[in-house]
C-alpha cells in the first residue's frame, strides 16, 4: 500500500494547480495591498502561506502515497520551523 500510485486525472490536477495560481495570486494583491513594514507577524503569515502554497503544489504532483506521506511530514517540519522563529524573534527578550 505505501508505493500505490495516486490515480489522479489529469484534468483534475490542471484543475488544483489553477486553483492554487489563483490563490497564490489573490494572496499576492492581498499582502502587496495590506504591507505592514516591519510587521513581524505581518512577514511571518505571508512566509505561512508561501509554504502552503508550495506544498499544495507539490501533494498535487505527487505520484503515490509514499510521495504524500514525506510531503506532509516535510510540511510539518517547515510549520515547526516557522512557529518556532517566530516564537524566538516575536517573545520579548529578557
Amino acid at each position: 500500500m505505501r508505493n500505490q500510485l495516486v490515480d489522479v486525472p489529469r484534468e483534475v490536477r490542471e484543475l488544483v494547480q489553477k486553483t492554487i495560481d489563483q490563490t497564490e495570486k489573490a494572496f499576492s494583491i492581498f499582502f502587496q495591498q495590506a504591507k505592514l513594514p516591519g510587521d513581524l507577524a505581518f512577514n511571518f503569515a505571508q512566509q505561512n502561506v508561501a509554504t502552503s502554497l508550495e506544498y499544495a503544489r507539490k501533494l498535487a504532483a505527487a505520484q503515490n502515497f509514499q510521495e504524500v506521506v514525506s510531503l506532509q511530514a516535510e510540511y510539518l517540519r517547515a510549520q515547526i520551523e516557522h512557529a518556532s522563529q517566530f516564537m524566538r524573534e516575536f517573545s520579548p527578550k529578557s
